[in-house]
């Protein structure tokens, strides 16, 4: 399918979203990948990479924007921000909740391009506070975290939507920090960096396909640029480019607020 027919599926979808739901059985894959992690880490990447897998289906954009059931920081005003208010948006196996996951699942099979496959991917930033109740309600859940250089992370949200310094690094460090204490209660949990990921995308998605139990990516793959959010790019690491243009009083706020994450990650302080 070309690219303005792909679009103009997508476009007549969109305008039926609100019913689509009503028109598609509920998926049961054999596996429910959830791809978790902080804005700017690499999780569109990673989920482009697996999205290519013929054994996988995906949607076109994160899970959020496709289902009415999950809430979403823009409805907050907090673009990229929801960790500044992360208790309206936590949720564990036991919390009290009026969203229906049942419909979540049909809402989501109606704009997956392949919601048989045995394998359904799904990528929502937010979905860094709700792992544990996504393993409780997603049959055969499996998690991907995916953590970045705090630096480097900071300085793109704050590069991206004008938020501060300070924002963009309670952002990383308060949603890290839920994501690490969470995953230590998934059953099936695989943990990644973005920094091993770029360096070695071959042998880090060899350990992906390990842990799904499926075949290696074609490696002509990794040769190809990838479209995310709006730019076209090669596979590289860009951590250095996005850390030089932090000044020092930046690097100084950032340390005040999230030393103890990148201690837990293992990442040095500038």
């Amino acid at each position: 399918m070309n690219g303005f027919s792909t679009k103009l599926k997508l476009w007549a979808k969109l305008k039926l979203k609100s019913m689509g739901h009503l028109f598609i059985a509920e998926p049961h894959p054999e596996k429910w990948v959830f791809i978790v992690g902080c804005y700017n880490s690499g999780t569109t990447l990673l989920h482009n990479l697996l999205a290519a897998h013929p054994h996988i289906g995906s949607m076109p954009n994160e899970g959020q924007f496709y289902s009415s059931q999950l809430p979403r920081g823009a409805n907050y005003d907090l673009p990229r921000l929801w960790a500044l208010k992360s208790d309206l948006f936590y949720l564990d196996e036991n919390s009290a909740t009026t969203i229906d996951a049942n419909k979540l699942r049909r809402e989501w099979g109606f704009f997956y391009n392949h919601p048989k496959r045995k394998i359904l991917i799904e990528k929502t930033i937010l979905n860094a506070a709700r792992t544990k109740w996504l393993q409780a309600n997603f049959p055969n859940a499996y998690f991907i975290s995916l953590f970045r250089n705090g630096y480097a992370v900071s300085e793109g949200i704050h590069r991206k939507e004008n938020h501060s310094i300070e924002k963009a690094s309670t952002q990383w460090s308060v949603s890290n920090e839920i994501l690490l204490n969470d995953i230590l209660f998934l059953k099936n949990h695989l943990q990644l960096k973005y920094e091993e990921l770029v360096a070695n995308p071959v042998e880090t998605m060899k350990k992906v396909a390990g842990f799904l139990s499926i075949d290696d990516i074609d490696e002509s793959i990794f040769r190809k640029s990838f479209q995310i959010h709006k730019v076209s790019a090669e596979i590289k690491d860009m951590n250095q480019e996005a850390i030089a243009r932090l000044n020092n009083v930046q690097i100084e706020s950032f340390n005040h607020i999230a030393a103890k994450v990148m201690e837990r990650l293992n990442y040095p302080l500038l």
